[in-house]
């Protein structure tokens, strides 16, 4: 009886224990779950039942983007004991992938998932209604190129300026660009290319380019002094190298392009503006969305915004400038404008703010546009991370590039010019087809593009080319034929067989190809004026079409703006104090991303600063 009485206590205290401290056993556990450039793994350790440990052990997220996830989840998960945590704004996927990747792990561990599921936001439910008032001259709203130039012109102007993020850090999108662009800096003095163009041919070039349906004096006040914000930029900490020109397509363009100086950590360069900015006496407040202006009479007198525990800041100020990125990561609205799915990238957090508060208090609907810029497969695979195999065929200028009619649309040799390449597919609609041969492809692979006369790389990022000339495609052929699996590339034993395959016009195909090879016999490209070099016969064999789609870097505008980007009603009022710059702007473009490299970082930057001037003018300072 003894013994009984002594092993039933037992066993009440291993029960009372594990309520206590969980069912998961003891141990550390791995488990590897997809993050946005690749996977993520992680290892779980478990105490008593408890999470004690959680590490990323491998990992290919950008710092920029989803560097604060990999450090702040593991750490509340810890903290709380539990896989559902807040993801950080800004960097979702990768805090999913990390929570996932922990209840996998309890799981495996033998865990009951319900245990581990109690919510970190209980304080923040709390907090739920709570409201602080807050006082300033100037609220900047988004923490952007834009936000950043507009916040620190602010408050280096005598406005008390608050700048409030989304996200968990700032940087915004502005960290997947690669730098602005400037006219007569001093770090294009040094080179000894200031005063070799003048912005008046800049401004002649982009409005021939633009059909002269945009605002040119917007343009022109964006850049006439776009060369002095470069040198404000570095003087705040900020570094660039100047390059010129990057696309070999731009080589004979306007020398304009200053790259961050740090292409490994762009976000480095944001957070020493924002040192300026608080050194200066700035408030930030980051993990806080605007959602409301406050306006009477056509002129501003606050904004309210909702922290990340649900605390309203109340905040009374003469001016707001919008810099919310425009509405990237808001796919429903970019697939309204442009009329199909298209891919954009985004952080997470541009979801067209900007607009909708704007218009909300009475503003007028700015014009809007996709930042076109490149194009891709249906991978999955982002650009630009050099691991897209069957996007090499479709950057190959040997390639043949047909729509869903079967007929060819530009000269291949386009994508060596990413805006021009991405705005003549994008024509084309959601997707296109580059072909090329069996017989190609197989060559390829042994002995890479110079086979086909191609000694140039294309470029995508700065200093980062999607293959490299000189060396074979290693996996080409395999990767063709996983596609096909997957029904992203299409196999035909000829032309009008390949037809059936992708869905278009047997005869138009068989047309289009025939025509294409004549073209390669007699050394003359007569419908598109392709560089001969590049004509290689697709023959007579098996053919491959890799299903291809135009990218966007961004979805920019939806706030309407005047020529000095004060934030104005249809009729033209200017509704006082009201600001925008950046991505939420798009009146100075006609309806795609132009040739000039580093326009759309440059006009961030210069309207930040412009509109951060301004609202320190009218506080009075």
């Amino acid at each position: 009886m003894k013994k009984h009485i002594f092993t039933c206590a037992v066993i009440c205290a291993l029960m009372a224990s594990q309520a206590v401290f969980g069912s998961a056993a003891d141990g550390t556990y791995t488990a590897t779950k997809p993050g946005i450039h690749g996977d993520v793994t992680v290892e779980t350790t478990f105490e008593d039942g408890k999470i004690t440990s959680v590490v990323v052990t491998e990992e290919e997220e950008t710092p920029e983007i989803g560097g604060i996830a990999i450090t702040d989840i593991p750490a509340a998960i810890v903290e709380n004991n539990t896989f559902n945590v807040d993801s950080i704004t800004g960097a979702t996927i990768t805090s999913d992938a990390i929570k996932d990747a922990v209840a996998d792990a309890i799981t495996q561990a033998g865990g009951d998932l319900a245990e581990f599921e109690g919510s970190a936001s209980a304080a923040d439910e709390a907090n739920q209604g709570e409201t602080i008032e807050l006082e300033c001259d100037t609220v900047v709203v988004g923490g952007g190129a834009a936000g950043m130039a507009a916040a620190l012109a602010s408050q280096q102007n005598g406005a008390k300026t608050i700048l409030v993020e989304k996200a968990a850090s700032v940087g915004g999108v502005s960290i997947i660009a690669g730098g602005p662009m400037g006219i007569d800096s001093k770090d294009q003095e040094e080179a000894g290319v200031a005063g070799t163009f003048t912005i008046q041919e800049v401004w002649r070039d982009w409005m021939d380019y633009n059909c002269w349906m945009c605002d040119g004096t917007l343009f022109f006040n964006l850049f006439e002094d776009s060369g002095r914000t470069v040198d404000w930029l570095e003087e705040n900490g900020m570094e660039f190298n100047f390059m010129g020109t990057e696309q070999a397509a731009h080589a004979e363009g306007f020398p304009t392009y200053h790259i961050y100086a740090d292409q490994e950590n762009k976000l480095g360069a944001y957070l020493v503006l924002l040192d300026r900015f608080k050194e200066a006496g700035g408030e930030v407040y980051l993990e806080t969305a605007a959602f409301e202006l406050k306006a009477e009479d056509d002129q501003i007198t606050g904004a309210l915004c909702r922290q990340k525990d649900g605390t309203i800041l109340d905040i009374s100020c003469n001016a707001v400038c919008l810099c919310t990125g425009g509405f990237a990561a808001n796919q429903e609205m970019v697939d309204e404008a442009v009329g199909f799915h298209l891919e954009t990238f985004s952080t997470g957090t541009q979801t067209g703010d900007g607009a909708t508060m704007s218009q909300a208090i009475g503003a007028g609907k700015g014009k809007t546009i996709q930042q076109l810029h490149g194009v891709t497969s249906f991978s999955g695979i982002q650009t630009g991370s050099g691991k897209d195999d069957i996007a090499k065929a479709i950057y190959l200028p040997n390639s043949v590039w047909v729509n869903t009619r079967g007929s060819r649309f530009c000269p291949e040799d386009l994508n060596y010019d990413t805006a021009l390449s991405s705005n003549s597919a994008f024509t084309q609609g959601e997707y296109y087809f580059a072909l090329i041969s069996e017989e190609m492809a197989k060559n390829l692979e042994e002995n890479g593009a110079k086979y086909y006369n191609v000694d140039t790389d294309v470029r995508y990022e700065p200093t980062v080319p999607l293959f490299s000339v000189d060396e074979g495609w290693t996996g080409f052929v395999a990767a063709l034929e996983d596609g096909c699996e997957k029904g992203i590339v299409f196999k035909g034993d000829d032309a009008r067989s390949l037809a059936e395959q992708m869905g278009v016009d047997p005869d138009m195909l068989e047309l289009t190809v025939k025509q294409y090879n004549e073209s390669c016999d007699a050394g003359l490209d007569i419908a598109m004026g392709k560089d001969p070099k590049y004509l290689t016969s697709l023959g007579e064999g098996a053919l491959y079409a890799v299903k291809a789609r135009p990218m966007s870097l961004g979805a920019i505008g939806g706030v309407l703006v005047n020529s000095s980007l004060q934030v104005i009603k249809d009729d033209g009022t200017v509704i006082k104090g009201l600001f925008a710059a950046g991505n939420d702007v798009a009146e100075f473009y006609n309806n795609s991303y132009p040739l000039i490299e580093g326009v759309s970082l440059g006009s961030a930057f210069n309207g930040g600063r412009m509109i951060g001037e301004q609202a320190a003018a009218l506080a009075g300072n």
